[in-house]
């Protein structure tokens, strides 16, 4: 019997693809960028996966903030780190 689930990992593809049109009219710079954050959902795969949800952009964009937030967690934390070594 096949699988009728499809995976969290088929489901962010799809959002891509659903999302090309989009993509295209992007500048170069920004379609990077719209990769970037396909990358980010992609690496939470496995918890989109275990919170099934009737949409599936929500964990989506959960999964882009979640990365987003340790990006800016290490930014804040090199700064304050470079404006400590400044003061000294």
């Amino acid at each position: 019997m096949g699988r009728t689930v499809p995976t969290f990992r088929r489901v962010i593809e799809s959002f891509g693809v659903e999302w090309k049109d989009f993509k295209k009219t992007l500048r170069t710079l920004d379609q990077d960028a719209f990769d970037s954050l396909m990358d980010h959902a992609r690496n939470h795969a496995a918890a989109g996966h275990n919170f099934p949800h009737p949409n599936p952009f929500e964990p989506i964009v959960m999964s882009i903030l979640v990365e987003h937030e340790k990006i800016l967690s290490n930014l804040l934390k090199q700064l304050e780190k470079q404006q400590k070594e400044e003061k000294e």
